[in-house]
């Protein structure tokens, strides 16, 4: 089922820009550099990709305004957001959280601050709103004040906005975290992943937000299903395409089925990572070390479910 909330949008939209023009925002940000960050024009039509901020930044500027799909770390908001004034003589006044991990939501605390609509998967603001244990990094991450949090949430399947163009967005359960959301631009044949997909490096199934590695094949599927073989895929970490998710849900189709019959035999973590899981696919996808780690924990409190996502399955 799909709910669309054009109606939501075009009122809340419609004051955005009154509100986020440059005396918005602190005069730090408007001094900051843009120079180290990489602005990638991928096509004639306002869309473009901010590289070099942590996570990948998707930039959809148009007749509507400008529209973030994520916005970067929190130590390059102001070049992020000075570099999107320069190229578009606007700043946003949409964003997307993919997310809630903080290479991703750099940007909230000052376009949710100056009236912007900030769309996320309601897991995502629940995150946001309380202190994040993250075993796997030995670290605590503070809430969000409430002027940074999502102010624009869904629960399940996808929902459709006009946003300079069709924007549908959409869940994907329990793969990275437990609030992932792509972002589908069909018009441009373009599909936003935050960090479900992963380029030059194993992904990682943060088992300290709900993320593991069953409900990552599930979300590769379920991407799969929105892409031909010209779909770019953007992810947090690069661009991809369809074949590059494919090759992905066969690495983890591969580790789930190892992953469970370790489990089911009564092996321990250090036995798992001697058995050497993913040395068919180590040159290709580099040290497997902490994916490795992270699956393991994420799939505990699912051991009764792990083999279905085999490749036997």
């Amino acid at each position: 089922m799909t709910f669309t909330s054009r109606r939501f949008l075009n009122t809340s939209l419609a004051a955005a820009p009154l509100l986020l023009g440059s005396a918005a925002l602190p005069s730090r940000l408007l001094a900051a550099t843009p120079a180290s960050l990489d602005w990638q024009l991928l096509d004639r039509d306002g869309l473009a990709l901010i590289e070099g901020a942590g996570g990948s930044v998707l930039v959809l500027a148009g007749p509507d305004g400008v529209a973030l799909i994520d916005g970067g770390s929190v130590d390059s908001v102001g070049s992020v957001l000075a570099t999107v004034e320069q190229q578009t003589g606007k700043l946003p006044s949409l964003l997307f959280n993919s997310h809630c991990h903080r290479d991703q939501i750099g940007c909230n605390a000052v376009l949710g601050a100056a009236g912007a609509t900030i769309i996320a998967h309601e897991n995502t603001r629940l995150w946001l709103t309380t202190e994040i244990l993250s075993k796997w990094e030995q670290q605590v991450y503070p809430p969000l004040p409430a002027s940074a949090l999502p102010n624009k949430t869904f629960y399940y399947d996808s929902e459709t906005i006009d946003f300079n163009g069709t924007l549908t967005y959409g869940y994907l359960p329990q793969a990275h975290t437990d609030g992932d959301i792509y972002v589908h631009l069909p018009e441009r044949n373009m599909l936003f992943v935050g960090d479900v997909v992963s380029v030059g490096r194993y992904p990682l199934c943060d088992f300290s937000t709900n993320g593991w590695i069953g409900g990552m094949i599930n979300s590769l599927n379920q991407l799969l299903a929105l892409c031909d073989d010209n779909t770019r895929v953007i992810a947090s970490s690069g661009i991809a395409d369809k074949a590059h998710v494919q090759k992905q849900l066969e690495l983890c189709s591969a580790v789930a089925d190892k992953l469970g019959t370790a489990l089911y035999q009564g092996s321990s973590l250090p036995e798992f990572l001697a058995s050497k899981p993913t040395a068919d696919f180590d040159t290709a996808w580099g040290n497997a070390d902490l994916f490795l780690r992270t699956a393991w924990e994420g799939t505990l409190p699912h051991v009764t479910e792990i083999r279905r996502f085999g490749r036997r399955a």
